[in-house]
């Protein structure tokens, strides 16, 4: 198997200073120790733990909806959803993962990712605003920055799956393309065998990679060297900070231990969401290739 490098980093600072901003121009990416407590990320644990639950229990009770794979759906496609119906408020099954066959703990283990559940918790509505999380989007961005995503991404002991290389660029319609930053907060010690973070440094100013849908949207494997990988392994409580345009990828969970992870998607307010057909003017290969996932053909 393939070593990459390895990083270690510092604690979270309250600003960030001008040797933080070269770093993030050069590679991409800034990744901080003790982002959040001990307690909060149990907090956090806690919480994602019953939003999971009282939605499955909406859902055993016909108050939420449930949305099943098609037959021709594969890969991360292919798992159960469940959509609270007044809100965003949504669950992803890992692919084969029936929960309503199972004990509310080990279909919590089956899940693939919370959506939009930032609202749905008093915890979760204050973390988006934190100066060591949104004050540092937005010394990043150079703007006030603007919530726009949240996901909790969960990979589960042993079956938790791998989201492939991508640009989270390549999933949005807003322009400038530089103003995307999204902040990654690790729930559990992150590593390789579990499925951290893995970042190619410095490939956020090579531009956008055509996308495709394999077992998601994901770069299509000629465009990348990944011998230049590196993991980004976090303490529980650190966090990363990346560009939307940054390749990132995180292998499949192979170890015994969760990984949980809280990820939120800013952009500066100096953004315009624009129509699939400009988007696909910027977000596109040196030859003009549209790259984005809207933009992709199945592989």
């Amino acid at each position: 198997m393939q070593t990459l490098t390895e990083r270690r980093f510092p604690d979270c600072p309250e600003r960030l200073d001008g040797t933080h901003l070269r770093q993030f121009q050069e590679e991409g990416y800034l990744a901080f120790e003790n982002v959040l407590s001990a307690a909060e990320v149990e907090t956090a644990r806690a919480a994602i733990t019953a939003l999971a639950r009282d939605l499955l229990e909406e859902a055993r009770q016909g108050r939420a909806e449930v949305v099943r794979p098609g037959r021709a759906a594969t890969g991360n496609y292919s798992g159960v959803r469940i959509h609270r119906r007044e809100n965003p408020f949504n669950l992803h099954f890992e692919p084969g993962v029936e929960p309503f066959s199972l004990d509310p703990e080990r279909a919590e283990l089956g899940l693939r990712k919370l959506h939009g559940y930032h609202q749905e918790h008093p915890f979760f509505q204050e973390l988006v605003h934190r100066p060591k999380v949104k004050g540092v989007v937005e010394a990043l961005l150079g703007h006030p920055a603007v919530l726009f995503g949240d996901m909790a991404l969960l990979k589960a002991p042993f079956i938790g799956s791998p989201k492939p290389w991508h640009q989270d660029d390549a999933y949005f319609s807003y322009l400038p393309l530089e103003s995307i930053v999204t902040a990654w907060i690790a729930l559990d010690d992150a590593t390789e065998e579990n499925g951290c973070m893995q970042v190619l440094p410095g490939w956020h100013r090579k531009g956008a990679f055509k996308h495709f849908h394999g077992i998601d949207c994901e770069i299509v494997r000629d465009r990348l060297d990944v011998t230049a990988a590196v993991n980004v392994e976090l303490g529980a409580g650190g966090a990363m900070f990346f560009s939307g345009m940054l390749p990132h990828q995180t292998p499949p969970n192979t170890s015994p231990m969760r990984r949980r992870a809280l990820q939120l998607q800013y952009r500066g307010a100096n953004t315009r969401k624009v129509e699939k057909e400009e988007y696909s003017l910027a977000f596109a290969e040196a030859d003009g290739t549209p790259a984005s996932c809207g933009a992709a053909s199945r592989g």
